[in-house]
């Protein structure tokens, strides 16, 4: 081992509450998140915007959660809630 220690921080991930009306942003700022944590595997990505989805939310993506692709599977996911909440008002 040499004299220099190497120290490696590990930052919680937290995601912020989805946000129906602006999802894009919502999505700009958990991808800062991602970066901030040091978080960078698909699946995890995938796993984390999975578990802060509300029960409404799943709904419109259950066919992407129960049968995930075998990659980009966080690029899948951002994109179908951006395509179906992208334009939403409320």
């Amino acid at each position: 081992m040499t004299s220099e220690t190497v120290e490696v921080a590990r930052i919680a991930l937290r995601l912020p509450p989805f946000w129906k009306s602006n999802v894009r942003l919502w999505i700009a700022q958990c991808d800062h998140a991602f970066t901030f944590s040091g978080t960078s595997s698909d699946d995890t990505k995938y796993s984390a915007l999975v578990a802060n989805l509300d029960a409404e939310t799943l709904s419109y993506v259950s066919d992407i959660v129960l049968s995930p692709p075998n990659s980009d599977k966080y690029h899948t996911l951002s994109q179908r809630l951006i395509t179906q909440f992208g334009d939403s008002k409320n």
